[in-house]
C-alpha cells in the first residue's frame, strides 16, 4: 500500500499525461501536490521500487514513465457499513430519493 504522498504523485502523474500528452517537471508537482522536491523524489523513488513507474535516479523526472495508473490490492467504493457499494445494491441512492 502506497503512502499518502506516493498515492497522490501518482494520480497527478497519470492525470497530467493523459490531458497534457506529457510528464510534469518537478516545479508543476510541487505547485498541484503541495509537497517540496525532497519528498517528491522521495516518493518517486518509492513509484519506481513497487514497479508503478520506471525511472532511473539519475535522470529528471519527466524522463519517468508510467506502468500502473491504479493503486494495486485497496478496495474502492467501501460504505460505511464495511460493504462495497455497487450500482445494482442501491448504495446511497435513498438519500437522493427521499430527503
Amino acid at each position: 500500500m502506497l503512502d499518502d504522498t506516493s498515492r497522490k504523485l501518482l494520480r497527478i502523474i497519470a492525470q497530467f499525461r493523459y490531458h497534457f500528452k506529457r510528464m510534469p517537471d518537478i516545479k508543476e508537482l510541487g505547485r498541484l501536490s503541495g509537497r517540496r522536491p525532497a519528498e517528491i523524489t522521495k516518493a518517486f523513488k518509492v513509484l519506481a521500487a513497487e514497479n508503478y513507474i520506471q525511472w532511473n535516479t539519475s535522470e529528471p523526472i519527466q524522463k519517468a514513465v508510467i506502468l500502473e495508473v491504479w493503486e494495486r490490492n485497496v478496495p474502492y467504493d467501501i460504505t460505511p457499513q464495511g460493504g462495497t457499494q455497487t450500482v445494482r445494491d442501491g448504495g446511497n441512492i435513498d438519500y437522493w430519493l427521499y430527503h
